[in-house]
């Protein structure tokens, strides 16, 4: 049973990041949806201090129970509304954010993907789980999708690959997903960022255009070449002025996940308010 997990709390951006999952099931024919609530994400609604010390007050450990049930019905009605056939799990777990999603893929190795919702200037709540988007896809073993809180799931149809010109053995992890993309109506937009002007290697050029045209004969694609000092910045304008409709983020130089890890979150995904990011593993 092909299963998507996507983590959840009480705000909007989890909640459209729930609504893009049914979105993607139907699309990608996936049969279940896991929603993962952690208990302990809001344990200082319940913590009462006095005199010193804290101790559990039983009353809001009820009433946040309760919301937690009330949250799991809403966006459960939410996905069946949008893809009845989808079979709606919920798990809530006493460990950390991190550990709960990789000991539930241990245990429920039919996950094979995480959808994140992720925190942008349209949001007004801040998310826990956009606080913890970087461990949980450094960590995950499955793809994970990254969906920023403004964006509203419409069909994919450009795919825009960022790649690194001198590492092209990592377009690999991509040719091991190419089976969905044949099934697929779409077009594939590859992009090779250089920081110094006039300085692209030919033969590695000529090395990088034949090696997509050999594994992707099927599938329609491009091969573009552009000059931006900030590499966030060129992958984001080109995004932009290309109409893609899926980031997928390959490992090396170019990945979102490489540049989130060295820079401030703010300077990567919380720029890209309008394009979902696929992490492949």
């Amino acid at each position: 049973m092909k299963t998507i997990l996507v983590p959840i709390d009480f705000t909007s951006t989890t909640e459209n990041a729930a609504r893009t999952a049914a979105d993607w099931a139907k699309q990608y024919e996936y049969q279940q949806i896991i929603l993962l609530k952690i208990a302990g994400e809001s344990e200082f609604d319940y913590l009462h201090i006095a005199e010193g010390h804290s101790f559990v007050n039983e009353e809001s450990v009820n009433d946040l129970l309760h919301r937690t049930e009330q949250l799991f019905d809403h966006l459960s009605d939410i996905i069946t509304e949008k893809a009845p056939d989808i079979k709606v799990s919920r798990v809530l777990s006493d460990w950390a954010l991190t550990r709960s999603i990789n000991e539930l893929i241990k245990n429920q190795p039919s996950v094979e993907l995480i959808i994140l919702g992720s925190d942008d200037s349209t949001s007004t709540t801040e998310s826990f789980v956009s606080d913890n988007i970087i461990s949980i896809a450094r960590t995950s073993p499955v793809k994970t999708l990254i969906i920023p809180n403004s964006y509203r799931y419409s069909t994919i149809k450009n795919i825009f690959i960022p790649c690194d010109i001198k590492g092209i053995k990592r377009l690999e992890r991509l040719f091991h997903h190419k089976y969905i993309i044949h099934k697929q109506d779409v077009q594939l937009l590859f992009l090779n960022i250089n920081t110094k002007k006039n300085d692209i290697d030919e033969d590695k050029k000529r090395e990088l255009e034949e090696y997509i045209h050999q594994h992707l004969t099927e599938v329609p694609s491009s091969i573009h070449y552009s000059y931006d000092e900030d590499i966030i910045n060129g992958i984001l304008t080109f995004a932009s002025s290309n109409n893609a409709d899926l980031i997928i983020a390959l490992p090396g130089r170019h990945s979102f996940l490489y540049y989130l890890a060295s820079r401030s979150i703010s300077e990567g995904i919380y720029q890209n308010t309008h394009q979902p990011v696929l992490i492949l593993k």
